[in-house]
């Protein structure tokens, strides 16, 4: 068992230490200095994570532009999900060319800006293909702007993308998207601060000749009072329902053929009675002509109202809907 230092003694041992009297051994191996610096207050640290909703809502709206561009351009076209990537506003902004069809727009309730980006070469590809060209990829597009012909079309196209925008985010937000205005050089289009982290998607446009780029540009600050409906992986089954298929099933319900009966009253008799019954006899029914009666839906009691005669036809007039638990 070891001894215990007095309080004098440690006294003393804490002034030969300060004082270098007492040499101290120092664990220098311990320390990795390939260990990169861990910054608490990054945001990235917290959105670095997949969001598994948030993917299936970039593929929704590849899926849901596809159809929409391709109508407009009576063109078939494809549209598929290229990446989604984190990084700071200064850095996309750097990524951009000059000119570039940059289009500011909100999505409300969420706050802030978040920008849409078409690649120049893509637009003029969008153009020259809705006016039964080729789009080879060959147009030049240094040292000039957008004509009036060709901004008309871009507004079309950004107009299809946010409508698209809007029925992909709704089984998990409903938003509103607002066209704020388009500029041509990413200086003027600041959607946040330099130093801020965006989400970046970008989508990949296929046409017969050419490919070409559209972006979407969100700042973490919009998405992050969501982040844990995009986060969470619930949200799927929501968005992967058929639309097509819902629609087909309700018609196939509408038009099915169902059987409705009318119940003009009961009674009770008894089977010697019934063995002897011949044509012409009556049978008393516990209900009176002039009383609401039941309508049944497959047994199911649905309707109260009045049995009449309507054109020389037997009719039955509704008087009340049974609601039944």
């Amino acid at each position: 068992m070891s001894e215990i230092l007095t309080q004098e003694e440690v006294d003393n041992l804490l002034s030969g230490m300060s004082s270098g009297k007492v040499e101290v051994e120092t664990d220098t191996e311990t320390v990795d200095e390939d260990v990169p610096a861990y910054d608490f207050e990054s945001p990235k640290q917290v959105i670095r994570n997949r969001l598994p909703t948030f993917e299936i809502i970039n593929d929704r709206f590849a899926t849901e532009a596809r159809d929409s561009l391709s109508n407009i351009l009576h063109h078939t076209m494809d549209i598929h999900t290229e990446s989604i990537n984190t990084l700071k506003f200064s850095e996309f902004g750097r990524s951009l060319p000059v000119p570039t069809s940059l289009h500011v727009f909100r999505m409300d309730p969420l706050r802030g800006h978040a920008l849409l980006v078409l690649e120049s070469q893509l637009v003029y590809n969008l153009i020259d293909t809705f006016f039964g060209g080729k789009a080879t990829g060959k147009a030049k597009i240094e040292g000039r702007e957008f004509t009036t012909i060709e901004s008309i079309m871009i507004r079309k196209v950004v107009s299809a993308c946010l409508k698209n925008m809007e029925n992909s985010w709704k089984p998990v937000e409903h938003i509103k998207t607002v066209y704020i205005r388009s500029e041509v050089n990413p200086q003027f289009a600041a959607v946040a601060l330099p130093t801020d982290l965006v989400l970046v998607v970008k989508f990949e446009v296929e046409l017969e000749k050419s490919k070409g780029m559209i972006s979407m540009c969100f700042p973490y600050s919009m998405i992050e009072p969501i982040h844990g409906k995009l986060a969470a992986g619930y949200q799927s089954d929501a968005l992967e329902i058929d639309d097509n298929y819902r629609a087909g099933l309700k018609a196939i319900i509408l038009n099915s053929s169902v059987e409705c009966r009318i119940e003009l009253g009961r009674t009770e008799i008894t089977g010697d009675r019934l063995l002897h019954l011949k044509i012409g006899d009556i049978i008393q029914l516990d209900q009176d002509a002039d009383k609401s009666v039941l309508a049944l839906v497959e047994d199911i009691p649905k309707f109260k109202g009045y049995a009449g005669i309507q054109r020389g036809l037997q009719a039955f007039s509704i008087d009340k809907k049974l609601n039944l638990e």
